[in-house]
This record gives C-alpha cells, sequence and structure tokens, in this order.
C-alpha cells in the first residue's frame, strides 16, 4: 500500500546543498513553485537562475503572496525584516537544490515510475498512458508539457500518495534526459519515435537518438518499450544497459501490434484479439495507443481496462482539438507544438473534412540547418491538398511556399506574416460559412493566440 509521503526541511537540509538562514527544520514542504507571483497557501518558492534575472531576487513577493518557505541563491543585502515567521533557505544552486530534493522524495517512493520520451507524440502517449492505468491505480502524472529540467522535478515534487508517476522528459541537448532519468529512476521507459525535432541543438538523428536513449541511464533491469517501425529505433536490438527491449509497431513484426486499422475522423483498430479500439486522429496515433496497451499489460491491468482507458482518454488541449463555431465553421487547433512528422498527421486528419479549406502554417523551430529543407518538404506534401487559402506565420514558414503551389492554389490565396498579430484582418475576411481552418506550428510563434482570436470574433 503506497503511504502519504511528506517531506520537511530539515529532510532538505540533510539531502541538499543548501542551508537554513532562518525557519523551522520541522515544516512540512507542500507546493513547490517557481513562480514568485503564484498565489498559494503554505508553498515552498524555487528563486531559479535564468538567462536573463535570478528569481531568487523575488523572494519578498513570493511571501507576500502566501509562500512560507523560500529557496534562493546568496543575494547581496538580503532584507528580511517583517519576514520573521517565515523559512529562508540559502545555496549556491537553486536548480540543483531542486534537484536533489525531486530525486530524495523518488528514493521515498516504492511504486512504478513510467518515463516518456520521443521527437514526437511525448504527450498523447503520455496521456494514453496514464489514462489506462487510472482505471486501477491513482496516478501522479505530467501536467501538460513540464517535461524539463524545472517541470519534471516539480512534479515529482507533486507526489503524495500516488501508486504510480507517469512522466514526460523533454530535451533539446545532450545530457539533459540523463538527468532526468537520474532523479526520476524509471523502471519502464518509453521512446516514442526519432524524428528531426531538435536537429537543429543536435545535429544529427543519430545524435538525437543518443540523448532519448539517456533515458535509460537511471533505469536498472526495467523495461524500454520502442516503435519497431522508426528506422533508427528498430536496430536496438533486445537489451540495451541490461534493459529489456520490447516494441510495438503496425509493420514491422514487434511485440504488440495493431491490425484492421480504418482511418477516419476516428482512427479504429485491433490489438491481439481485442476488438474495437478507438482514438481521434490519424494512424500515427495508433503507435501512442499501442505504447498504452503494452504498460498497462505490464502492470496488470485487465483487457477491458487498457481498452476502456484508450477509448476514453481526454483530449490534449490544442492538439488536433476540434472546434466548431457558428454557420458550420471549424477550427482544428493544432497548435499545441510542430514537427514535420506532426504537420503530415495534421494534414492527413484535415482530408476528412468535406469544407472550404483554410491551412495557416507557423514555423517549426529548432530545425538548425535542416530549416529551410524541412519547410520546403511540407510545401510538397500540401501539394497533395485541396486547400483553398494558404496563410504562412513567421520567419521560415515562407519556405513553404513553392511555385507548383502558387499554380495550384490562386496566388491571391497565399499570403505569408511575420507574425500572426498581422495576419488577423485578413483571415477573418476569408472565413465564410462551411469552412475548416487548420492552425499548425511550433508553441513559439504563439499560435494559440490566433486561435483564440478566431474564436472570439466568429462566436
Amino acid at each position: 500500500m503506497i503511504i502519504l509521503i511528506k517531506i520537511t526541511v530539515g529532510d532538505l537540509i540533510n539531502n541538499c546543498d543548501a542551508k537554513l538562514l532562518i525557519g523551522n527544520k520541522d515544516i512540512v514542504i507542500n507546493e513547490c513553485f517557481i513562480d514568485s507571483k503564484k498565489k498559494t497557501v503554505n508553498g515552498c518558492f524555487f528563486g531559479i537562475k535564468g538567462n536573463n534575472v535570478d528569481g531568487s531576487l523575488f523572494y519578498k513577493e513570493a511571501f507576500d503572496n502566501g509562500a512560507n518557505i523560500c529557496i534562493i541563491n546568496k543575494i547581496y543585502n538580503l532584507d528580511l525584516k517583517g519576514y520573521d515567521d517565515k523559512t529562508v533557505i540559502v545555496a549556491e544552486d537553486t536548480l540543483k537544490v531542486l534537484h536533489q530534493l525531486a530525486a530524495y522524495k523518488r528514493s521515498l517512493f516504492n511504486g512504478d515510475v513510467i518515463a516518456i520520451t520521443g521527437s514526437v507524440g511525448k504527450t498523447s502517449t503520455k496521456e494514453l498512458v496514464a489514462s489506462v492505468l487510472e482505471k486501477k491505480y491513482k496516478v501522479l502524472k505530467t501536467e501538460g508539457n513540464q517535461n524539463s529540467q524545472i517541470g519534471l522535478p516539480l512534479t515529482i515534487l507533486r507526489l503524495k500518495d500516488e501508486d504510480i508517476m507517469v512522466l514526460e522528459m523533454g530535451m533539446n541537448g545532450i545530457g539533459q534526459i540523463h538527468n532526468l532519468s537520474l532523479i526520476a529512476k524509471p523502471n519502464i521507459s518509453v521512446i516514442t519515435n526519432i524524428y528531426d525535432s531538435h536537429i537543429g541543438n543536435l545535429g544529427s538523428k543519430e545524435n538525437i537518438l543518443k540523448a532519448k536513449l539517456e533515458i535509460v541511464d537511471g533505469m536498472k533491469d526495467g523495461i524500454l518499450i520502442i516503435n519497431n517501425d522508426n528506422e533508427l529505433l528498430n536496430k536496438l536490438g533486445d537489451y540495451i544497459n541490461n534493459n529489456k527491449i520490447l516494441s510495438i509497431g503496425i509493420e514491422s513484426k514487434s511485440n504488440i501490434m495493431a491490425k484492421n486499422i480504418t482511418c477516419n475522423f476516428n482512427t479504429t483498430f485491433d490489438i491481439s484479439d481485442i476488438k474495437g479500439f478507438n482514438i481521434v486522429g490519424g494512424k500515427k496515433f495508433i503507435y501512442n495507443a499501442l505504447m498504452a496497451y503494452l504498460v498497462g499489460k505490464l502492470l496488470g491491468l485487465s483487457r477491458s481496462m487498457i481498452k476502456k482507458g484508450i477509448n476514453n482518454v481526454n483530449k490534449v488541449k490544442h492538439r488536433l482539438e476540434i472546434i466548431n463555431l457558428k454557420d458550420n465553421i471549424t477550427i482544428i487547433d493544432d497548435t499545441y507544438n510542430a514537427s514535420y512528422e506532426s504537420v503530415k498527421s495534421a494534414l492527413e486528419y484535415l482530408k476528412n473534412f468535406n469544407k472550404r479549406k483554410i491551412i495557416i502554417l507557423g514555423d517549426i523551430l529548432e530545425l538548425g540547418k535542416e530549416t529551410k529543407k524541412v519547410h520546403k518538404k511540407i510545401g510538397e506534401e500540401l501539394l497533395e491538398m485541396n486547400i483553398d487559402y494558404l496563410i504562412t506565420i513567421g520567419k521560415y514558414s515562407k519556405h513553404v511556399i513553392n511555385n507548383h503551389l502558387k499554380k495550384q492554389i490562386k496566388k491571391k490565396n497565399i499570403k505569408h506574416f511575420k507574425n500572426e498579430v498581422k495576419s488577423r484582418k485578413f483571415i477573418l475576411k476569408i472565413i465564410k460559412n462551411n469552412t475548416v481552418i487548420l492552425v499548425k506550428g511550433s508553441n513559439g510563434i504563439g499560435l494559440v493566440n490566433l486561435v483564440d482570436f478566431i474564436k472570439c470574433q466568429m462566436s
């Protein structure tokens, strides 16, 4: 039985590189956070030093908003007048302390930890895995995309009395997933796929594979689940660092496979002799479901529990999210993030709609020297589409537009804008009855704001 896990200031001092300046060692550390503006009741503020500013400087604001503990870097002229009833902990590196505290809390946890990474599909797979496991267990999962060097340890520090943790791991460089894996110490790890995402930082798919495989660095005698249809992952073999590899797939022979696939607005398929799995999205989402199936099977869920968890998963906001407005206008909000593969998947889904089609594409980021090439490839994909309007937004998406598209789509119906704000007036002019609008781009381009604007104007 899992019991409530509590840690105190004393636990932090004893297990982390930090010193108590003022306060009580017996105080329990409750909600941990890094935003000094966040309203809390007896929360624990970590002042993290960023590229431009040291969050530790805002300790007074954190206290004034309800924190009772502040963990800060050493500050010259620290002024604690009026905060005598608070607890202040000082460190050379508060991010390091955050990692150490999360690792300590993980050491007190006896349940299963599932770690998930990959170029595409991390969040969708995390949601599916959690949805399945929640049919039997109490689950702590990564909220949104809090999968970073800060987000993952904060997730672990939310642990109370859950049976299982489902943790998403993101990265944009070598060594980052290594750090997260050593903190989380998973016993089941999942790599969804290896594609060109982050190639601008890592230089090659092989380096991306190397970075993703760091997920096993904190795993001992566990299980690594891979997508066997991925050209790099299917070469890994049966074991890596004493961890057994199990595979899922559609095309390549794998431990768990999907069959009898039908793709439409809803994609249906069978796994083994279990019929009638049903997910929203195209064929690529089946891989996420297969991974959730395998995790559920490994952790003792019944067939009916697994099927119910997959078929009833809550959709991730801004991930192929369907928004129906008046006058038969539909927005496909896919602004959560973007890669070449996820753009292709969104375009496949768009084909199901028998309406006027407007495609709004923002930049795909973190591609480095591959940026122009990848955006041009998307332009080639668009040649297979029946499009009424194409709008590109950002610095790089202009490379999507090619001469063939200019012939296929009326020239006046193709526009490029530097940012989403500048595009708004034109987009409102072209939205008419019976229209579907696909909005897709990397999160950093801010197209979610454009979606909100269209919703507001058309409601």
